[in-house]
């Protein structure tokens, strides 16, 4: 048996950690690996100095960056959405001064491939890359109320609970799902992070089912006050994005 790199293995233990959550603390790292609080700082410390992570200086959290997502970027699928869509995303964030992502659904988690923020030059930023359990996220809901058999998904999903008013329940979650198919339109109020609010459109194809989910995120307050104008914004975009993706 070849032998392992031991130093590696234990930075892609933390790494992985990143599957499930979007935002991680050196306490939870080393309480869910089993590493010492020393060793942990050194990875994480290593990972922030080669660009993989960074750390909030506001909420002390760790956070990918869009590098892991860069280098894994040959995937067909996501290179046509970040190819062909690119342009409408980068409007609607003009447009709108707000942070907007595009997901795409990998089993019973939802997969960020792109996201525009104004405040980054209109490039790939931190959280490209993110995999959530599709319950927690407004994406992950319109993945998997436009799903080929979303019934079945359901009964699937992990439910993981990220905040106190993440939905965990499957009948609640299925009871949304046929909201979500009624009015194409999903929300996550404070399910993923508190204080921050998103809401997502699908990107259909032409049988009915979802090729990919485009979301507005921002503070409570502000998405509160213009939930129905960037709505709008955003059917209007998804309708541009599935022209093009046809």
């Amino acid at each position: 048996m070849a032998e392992k790199n031991n130093s590696l293995e234990k930075a892609l233990t933390v790494l992985d950690l990143f599957q499930d959550r979007a935002r991680l603390t050196l306490t939870e790292a080393a309480q869910v690996t089993g590493f010492s609080n020393a060793a942990v700082s050194r990875i994480l410390n290593t990972l922030e100095s080669m660009h993989y992570i960074y750390q909030d200086r506001i909420d002390g959290g760790y956070y990918l960056t869009d590098k892991l997502f860069v280098l894994g970027r040959n995937t067909n699928l996501r290179n046509e959405i970040v190819n062909v869509i690119e342009e409408p995303i980068a409007a609607l964030c003009r447009n709108t001064g707000m942070s907007v992502s595009v997901s795409i659904r990998k089993d019973v988690h939802n997969i960020t491939v792109l996201r525009k923020d104004p405040q980054s030059g209109l490039a790939l930023v931190a959280n490209v890359g993110n995999s959530l359990s599709l319950n927690c996220t407004a994406c992950g809901k319109v993945l998997t109320a436009f799903s080929r058999d979303y019934r079945d998904l359901v009964d699937r999903i992990h439910y993981v609970q990220l905040t106190k008013k993440t939905i965990t329940d499957r009948d609640e979650f299925l009871a949304l799902m046929e909201e979500v198919r009624s009015q194409k339109l999903a929300y996550d109020m404070e399910e993923v992070t508190e204080g921050l609010v998103c809401v997502a459109v699908p990107v259909l194809a032409k049988d009915g089912i979802a090729i990919c989910a485009i979301s507005i995120s921002g503070y409570k307050d502000r998405m509160m006050r213009e939930l129905y104008t960037l709505s709008v914004k955003l059917q209007d975009t998804a309708a541009v994005c599935e022209k093009l993706m046809q």
